[in-house]
């Protein structure tokens, strides 16, 4: 078990982040405070090249099916995105996102009834923890809550839950030193003979229990889960019951992305995004305006076969 905790330390060591500076010095600390947390995602997101607008170059599937689209993301940390999908039998659909609106047009008309098929990647963008924080509560996280919870083979720490934050209690001394001798957070604490030495186990079991990758099963909670060994987004909830998975980070030059991200819409088929190239990019408040939205687009004149005519059906009928 030292060996494993070593490790982990050697892995956030490597990231820029000292270990101490998350977690408090009880045990019982499962998670670190809001404000560490917050300033510690924000750190990674600045050395990740993020902290400014980005183009990301995409190709979409949903379901099994082959690719259907290619699409073209810009986002920016201040709450702005934009989407363009070109489907490979001609149509174009964009989606403009500002802070919780979404629009969307198909060829140049608007849509009265946008399907989500943008999402707030901006989440993964604010430089700051004054940002971050901003940014969440524009879709109802509550980035005081606190939690840990299984996410696919990982642990993650979930903001904006408080059924999971209830289960962490705070550091009983938050003023001790930080500089001991770490244990890992994922490890039962040591229980004195005769002290709680029943409850304790049962309770730390309770902590480490929490959602699978799937729908939130009681009421739909807006939330952030931020991996605990590198802090990268992996998953965003939405209070509409649509949540989005985020793959493994990969590298364009100094700018790291996710590989590819899902959007999961209750009832549907999933729609993914593989991430084929990244680049930072200057992009000013006009470019996400209502004139881009619904400017003309170029018509293609080849008819789109079967699969491809498939675009139609998941975005918008």
């Amino acid at each position: 078990m030292a060996d494993a905790v070593v490790a982990a330390a050697g892995v956030l060591l490597v990231t820029g982040l000292a270990l101490g500076l998350l977690w408090g010095s009880s045990a019982f600390a499962m998670v670190p405070t809001s404000s560490r947390t917050m300033k510690a995602i924000a750190k990674v997101n600045r050395s990740s090249g993020r902290t400014m607008a980005i183009q990301l170059d995409l190709t979409m599937r949903v379901g099994d099916q082959d690719p259907i689209a290619s699409g073209e993301l810009i986002s920016h940390p201040s709450g702005l995105a934009r989407l363009e999908l070109r489907g490979y039998g001609g149509r174009t659909d964009r989606y403009l996102l500002s802070g919780g609106e979404l629009l969307a047009a198909k060829d140049g008309r608007r849509l009265d009834r946008p399907q989500p098929i943008l999402q707030p990647f901006f989440l993964l963008q604010p430089g700051t923890e004054t940002t971050l924080r901003a940014a969440l509560e524009t879709f109802g996280v509550n980035s005081e809550w606190i939690g840990l919870a299984p996410c696919g083979d990982r642990d993650c720490f979930v903001i904006g839950d408080p059924r999971l934050a209830e289960l962490t209690p705070l550091p009983l001394n938050a003023a001790a030193d930080e500089t001991h001798v770490l244990d890992d957070p994922l490890d039962p604490p040591e229980v004195e003979s005769g002290s709680e030495s029943k409850a304790q186990p049962a309770l730390q079991e309770a902590r480490l229990i929490g959602p699978a990758l799937a729908l939130p099963e009681e009421g739909q909670i807006p939330r952030l889960w931020v991996d605990t060994r590198d802090l990268q987004v992996r998953r965003i909830d939405r209070s509409s019951g649509v949540f989005t998975i985020f793959g493994p980070i990969i590298h364009f030059e100094k700018l790291q992305v996710p590989a590819w991200f899902e959007i999961h819409v209750p009832g549907e088929p999933t729609i993914r995004f593989d991430v084929d190239r990244a680049v930072q990019v200057n992009a000013p408040p006009q470019a996400f305006s209502r004139s881009w939205l619904l400017a003309p687009t170029d018509p293609k004149p080849d008819p789109p076969t079967e699969a491809q005519d498939s675009l139609k059906i998941p975005i918008n009928p």
